[in-house]
């Protein structure tokens, strides 16, 4: 069965294309066109029309009159049908009706030229041909029977035409045209579904070649861009000549070396890329450095006998993709005084996700870090200076109060405790000076032992209940009954827990509360949690990143009088890395303040026994 069915039309084909000229383009318009019963009709005319001159030949013999002009009104009819069965508001079915006439013609042509043996009967062949290139079988079917009455015409006009056994072309003759026709059929099925597929690999190259054009497009403007943002990336870095800016692989090749790294490093460009960068001169990691990336601190003579690799792999341990790293370097060129670089190491990742490489940026900080040096050393002889004096002031006061055989007045008693008040708040302040200048030095040490939280959280408690009731806050805490150990120095962390209970007493108003919590979490290691919450004042957001500087202050504590000189949360962050833990901080203006002390914890042994169940 064809493709189209019985009744089935054939599938539109675009006929926007420009026709291709010659035999192929008439076959194409032959094959595909459903209008094309004009072109076939005209040819079957013009065909019949030289058929008419072979009737002047006079061994034809004369033909009959009424058949031949029946035959001569149908092909006329037929060659104008053609013409109107063209148009598109014609149901295209109605094609069929010219072949079936054309047929019929023929029939009249061959009765009228001799019947059986009219040498004409071969015209026959056109319009069956040109009915098999109609879609569908309905036109073999009803050429079939048109075939047949055809074959039958002559006896219309001689009853004894088909005697003498020429009855058999009756049932051979449409026999034979109904292969033909069928064969003719099938090919034109075939010849019409390779050009429809042909058509269909047009469209769809022409649409490829269309997306192909865009992503070409869509990509150049892409390289147009990209190397704009290159081009504009290359000049803001070039532009900042305050800041060294080096960007390596992950072996440590350098790619790029900016105007400010050639400035600051006195080293050009040209003598950088593509050399690794330890190569360029001597960075010396800090130790902190070095215990991170698993390598102990070598001898400052011992330092230039490493390799190359494991000299780089200190100056990027720890660096991870959205993990930088901060940390100062020293710097030691050849030929010139050492200094001190503030570096921010960060990792380069590819699409994968992989690191690709590391980028360096290192601001000099040598005349920072030497006048920090000198402030501290400033602060620990001015602190040790004025803490000699303070203790003898102190002990004088205690003579002078204890005096039984001088007592002193009820009034004097005041003045006295006043003095001895403000005497060690001074004490207090040198001693937090002294030991932030510790810190800064690097040489606060503390000594660890098991510590009890529970208990230095109640004696905590109990020295700040008294400041507390005074301002009217209240003070609330909530600890688990199970013993919650940590491995620290119990006077610095009781020294921690005292500031920022302290602190969030000072920032409460009457009227709020402080709370103090105990928690514990064992993912991914066992942690002890103390958290201290009050409803005071807040802090702004853009402040919580400064609050443990030295000597910062947030606006809200200058703008409602809060006493202090910003040296508390300091020494708790300091006390918290020391132990190995850390401090974390919300606020919220107008709401309060949450800190967490986040310690390493101590295992009890039935913990013990149940983690390794």
């Amino acid at each position: 069965m064809s493709g189209a069915g019985i009744l089935g039309r054939p599938a539109p084909v675009s006929v926007a294309r420009p026709r291709t000229q010659g035999l192929i383009g008439h076959l194409h318009r032959f094959a595909l066109d459903p209008n094309s019963v004009l072109e076939r009709q005209l040819s079957l005319a013009v065909v019949y029309a030289l058929s008419l001159l072979v009737l002047a030949v006079p061994e034809i013999g004369r033909p009959r009159f009424w058949p031949l002009v029946a035959s001569i009104a149908l092909i006329v009819a037929a060659t104008a049908a053609a013409f109107v069965v063209r148009r598109p508001t014609v149901h295209w079915r109605l094609a069929l009706v010219v072949p079936l006439v054309d047929i019929l013609a023929v029939g009249f042509l061959r009765a009228g030229t001799g019947g059986p043996t009219s040498v004409l009967s071969i015209l026959i062949v056109l319009p069956v041909i040109s009915l098999g290139v109609e879609p569908g079988r309905l036109p073999l079917l009803l050429g079939g029977i048109v075939t047949i009455v055809s074959q039958l015409l002559p006896l219309a006009f001689d009853p004894n035409v088909y005697d003498d056994g020429q009855w058999i072309r009756v049932v051979y003759t449409p026999l034979v045209l109904g292969v033909t026709c069928l064969f003719v059929s099938e090919m034109t099925r075939r010849l019409r579904s390779r050009v429809r597929a042909i058509e269909r690999l047009r469209t769809d190259q022409e649409t490829l070649l269309s997306a192909a054009q865009d992503h070409a497009d869509a990509s150049g403007a892409a390289s147009a861009l990209l190397r704009e943002s290159a081009n504009q990336l290359t000049g803001i870095i070039d532009a900042v000549t305050e800041q060294a800016i080096v960007a390596t692989d992950p072996t440590g090749r350098v790619d790029m070396f900016n105007a400010g790294a050639q400035k600051m490093l006195k080293i050009a460009a040209h003598d950088v890329v593509g050399h690794p960068l330890i190569q360029l001169a001597m960075f010396e990691p800090p130790e902190a450095t070095r215990a991170a990336s698993g390598h102990p601190p070598p001898e400052d003579a011992a330092l230039p006998m490493m390799s190359r690799e494991d000299r780089f792999a200190l100056l990027v341990a720890g660096v991870r993709p959205g993990h930088p790293q901060v940390r100062d370097h020293t710097f030691l060129p050849a030929g010139r005084p050492a200094m001190q670089i503030q570096v921010a190491v960060t990792a380069r990742c590819d699409a994968r996700g992989q690191i690709d490489g590391f980028l360096f940026v290192g601001t000099d900080v040598t005349v920072d870090r030497e006048q920090a040096r000198m402030k501290d050393e400033f602060v620990n002889l001015i602190s040790h200076e004025l803490r000699t004096p303070l203790s003898s002031i102190l002990g004088y006061l205690e003579l002078i109060a204890d005096d039984e055989e001088n007592p002193l007045s009820e009034e004097q008693l005041q003045y006295l405790a006043t003095v001895d008040r403000n005497a060690n708040r001074l004490l207090r302040l040198v001693s937090d000076l002294l030991f932030t200048a510790q810190v800064e030095s690097g040489r606060f040490h503390i000594s660890k032992e098991p510590v009890e939280l529970q208990s230095l959280l109640d004696g905590a408690l109990e020295t700040a209940r008294p400041g507390a009731s005074t301002r009217g806050v209240t003070l609330k805490m909530s600890i688990p009954d199970q013993s919650v150990t940590v491995w620290g120095d119990p006077v610095r962390l009781g020294q921690a827990i005292d500031n920022l209970i302290s602190n969030a007493v000072k920032f409460t108003p009457a009227g709020g509360r402080v709370i103090i919590t105990l928690g514990t979490d064992d993912d991914p290691e066992p942690r002890a949690l103390i958290g201290i919450t009050d409803t005071g004042m807040g802090i702004p957001p853009d402040e919580v990143d400064r609050l443990f500087s030295r000597f910062f202050r947030a606006s809200t504590a200058t703008a409602n009088a809060v006493p202090g000189v910003g040296l508390g949360l300091t020494i708790t962050k300091a006390i918290a890395n020391a132990h190995g833990g850390q401090i974390r901080v919300a606020s919220t203006v107008g709401e309060g303040t949450m800190f967490v002390l986040d310690l390493p914890r101590e295992l009890s042994p039935q913990e013990s026994d149940a983690l390794v169940a």
